[in-house]
């Protein structure tokens, strides 16, 4: 008898550590096991495995299925500044969960539990959302959520499940056709995700610093903050509560998100990382807004759409009147400012060293070699600059390096 393919037959740099397989096998053999670097990958339980090749069926990464380019890229942001406040860019995430709670539906996004773990939940209620909100950069944990999303398409909820590209398409390839049309798909434009043991060790890393770390916003919005890069982390020390405003070249786990060293293997290879797409919404920053001359500046949070499917632009119309910004630009505007949309992140050539270093002598060795800017003291004089005195060196920084 011939074995049917399952999904021991995928190549362990091209797995997304969606953990879909372990929700579709249908005697709960697969189960996923932390790697040497972090990343959990499935492993199959031979003695229960009866070869019916659904999680080979099922996989995202071996099964894609994406639209069809669209034609245009919008520009909006909500016009409600705290919807805007809530979100990493432009708020519109807020704005359609939001609509789908008030059609009695049900949001799944990823937010951290009280020990700080990053974890896909569900969400039925406006005022829980928050959480959901914002950019986490480090993979979410999604086991059991597909089954439970289909429990709900199965009782007659419409969902709005948000979630990187991989997430979505390992959703879709769950569910199948026959339950998407109460599915409403919206995932993001990433360059990757690093794992929670290394953002774990941050925190402890934080916690030696500062004080016992309590929660952690990227993409904090505020009056102070220089950098939409900017890390706000809410602390104890000596029994009270602090805040400290850090921007993403100051603190180790941001740094090197930015540099794209800890990333996942798969991600270098990433067969979403392009303009069509495999869910009905895309989201992202509109960066080079400003090149459009339509009165926009990404500096302060201007969201990207892709209208990837006809439903897709039916949300789009029902939440329009809550939007400013509105431009439709084509495509390749988009395209040609955002690097992820035109193909994979490029794997740096320190990226294995560093995750070795870090597996052979800790944390703290790899953030005085890897994690530290070595320009950090050039920024920080930069930034300590008055801010209208800032924008003018900016400014002439921009007309240089076009004359050269």
């Amino acid at each position: 008898m011939v074995k049917s393919k399952s999904i021991t037959s995928l190549p362990k740099s091209s797995c997304t550590g969606c953990k879909m397989c372990g929700d579709v096998c249908p005697k709960h053999c697969i189960s996923f096991i932390e790697d040497i670097e972090g990343f959990f990958y499935p492993t199959v339980d031979e003695n229960k495995c009866v070869d019916c090749g659904l999680c080979a069926k099922k996989c995202p990464a071996l099964n894609v299925c994406v639209n069809e380019k669209p034609d245009y890229a919008y520009s909006a942001f909500a016009s409600d500044k705290s919807k805007r406040d809530t979100g990493s860019s432009g708020g519109v995430f807020s704005l359609l969960a939001s609509c789908v709670i008030n059609d009695g539906g049900v949001v799944y996004g990823a937010a951290f539990n009280e020990r700080l773990k990053l974890e896909h939940r569900r969400i039925v209620e406006i005022e829980d959302l928050r959480p959901l909100c914002k950019s986490k950069y480090l993979q979410s944990d999604c086991s059991g959520i597909y089954s439970n999303v289909k429990k709900d398409l199965l009782a007659g909820s419409l969902v709005l499940f948000v979630g990187t590209p991989c997430q979505c398409q390992a959703l879709q390839n769950y569910v199948g056709d026959n339950l998407r049309e109460k599915l409403l798909m919206v995932d993001f434009v990433c360059h990757g995700v690093p794992n929670q043991r290394l953002f774990d060790d941050n925190i402890r890393w934080n916690n030696r610093t500062f004080g016992n770390v309590r929660s952690v916003e990227f993409r904090y919005k505020g009056s102070k903050v220089q950098h939409p890069h900017t890390l706000k982390l809410e602390y104890e020390k000596n029994g009270k509560e602090k805040t400290i405003l850090r921007m993403h070249y100051q603190d180790p786990y941001y740094f090197g998100f930015q540099k794209h060293i800890t990333l996942r293997p798969s991600c270098y290879q990433c067969q979403w990382a392009k303009p069509d797409r495999c869910s009905d919404i895309t989201l992202a920053d509109f960066w080079g807004i400003e090149k459009a001359n339509v009165g926009l500046d990404s500096k302060r949070g201007v969201s990207c759409l892709l209208l990837n499917t006809t439903k897709g632009k039916g949300y789009f119309e029902i939440i329009k009147h809550k939007l400013d910004g509105v431009n439709a630009l084509p495509i390749d505007f988009a395209v040609n400012n955002n690097g992820c949309l035109e193909s994979a992140t490029l794997k740096p050539k320190n990226r294995d060293a560093f995750f070795a270093e870090w597996i052979n002598e800790g944390y703290d060795a790899v953030v005085a070699k890897y994690l530290t800017s070595k320009r950090k003291w050039v920024f920080d004089i930069y930034y300590n600059i008055p801010t209208p005195i800032r924008k003018i060196i900016r400014k002439l920084m921009e007309n240089r390096m076009k004359y050269e």
